[in-house]
């Protein structure tokens, strides 16, 4: 008896060790900001388990993923996250530093007309005691269908609908999938819908909000399209253009550099090529010296 009481209390002790989350949120966004899917996972690390390796499963067709950490909402890490292979899974693996931390993950719908469908694959290294995975409603959906059970509706101030689901006592490298399909007949997203809405109104959208966490009640509030998204990708792409630069001018200042190294004299003003002092036309090219 003595034995199976002491089994018990290690297995607990490990299991609560093998915990590291106090929230966990996984928030889907289907055609809200663009024509595909925007998953935004949220979530925060207890000090004692810092730092952290993450390896989580992503969607087959992930196209980007923007890795940010810090407390500091105005100074925040930004990382551009590589998307590695293993068999038929997708995946991310990354040593987390800081308590909380965000990741965006984008990736694209399943269309047949104006049939749409998209899931999520909730699958990483850690149990958790309590993870949620929320899905917006589309605002130009019909017919939208989301078939889980035990599932919590609310709505935001706009009146638009989400759906939360609980993950209680999440154990490592589980697979949760979540999936779900509507009809889009306008093409539209939801975004556009949203400023029509509020112009009819006469209102002019909020700026976003912070999501909400496993403590609160508060639905995740989304109203146009975030300022780091934009500000990235200009930031990648004059990252990219100025090494591009840098490198192009570096090789056509060697260029002269290894010429007068390597030939003296005089050369020829329209190819190139070298002369003598005394020449008064090239040898090559005939050209008027």
């Amino acid at each position: 008896m003595k034995r199976y009481l002491l089994i018990i209390l290690i297995f607990n002790v490990l299991n609560g060790q093998s915990k590291p989350f106090d929230s966990f949120n996984v928030i889907i966004y289907p055609e809200y900001y663009f024509e595909g899917i925007m998953a935004e996972l949220e979530a925060e690390i207890k000090e004692s388990d810092l730092p952290l390796n993450l390896k989580m499963t992503v969607p087959v067709n992930a196209d980007s993923i923007f890795f940010v950490s810090g407390d500091n909402p105005n100074e925040p890490d930004v990382k551009i996250l590589s998307i590695k292979k293993e068999n038929d899974r997708s995946f991310i693996n990354i040593d987390i530093l800081d308590k909380k931390f965000r990741l965006f993950i984008f990736y694209d719908l399943i269309k047949n007309n104006d049939k749409r469908s998209g899931s999520f694959i909730f699958e990483l290294n850690h149990s958790i005691d309590d993870a949620h995975i929320i899905l917006q409603e589309p605002l130009i959906a019909e017919d939208f269908i989301f078939p889980e059970k035990d599932i919590e509706s609310f709505k935001d101030q706009h009146g638009i609908n989400f759906k939360r689901i609980h993950l209680n006592n999440y154990k490592a490298n589980t697979n949760k999938t979540i999936s779900f399909n509507y009809s889009n007949p306008s093409g539209d997203i939801s975004i556009n819908k949203l400023q029509t809405i509020l112009s009819d109104n006469g209102q002019s959208p909020l700026p976003p909000t912070e999501s909400t966490s496993s403590s609160s009640i508060v639905p995740p509030l989304r109203h146009k399209l975030p300022s780091w998204q934009p500000l990235l990708v200009l930031s990648v792409v004059a990252v990219v253009v100025g090494w591009m630069y840098s490198h192009q001018s570096k090789d056509e200042k060697a260029i002269p550099l290894k010429v007068s190294k390597q030939k003296k004299g005089k050369f020829c003003t329209q190819c190139g090529s070298p002369v003598n002092l005394k020449d008064k036309f090239c040898s090559n090219c005939g050209g008027k010296l």
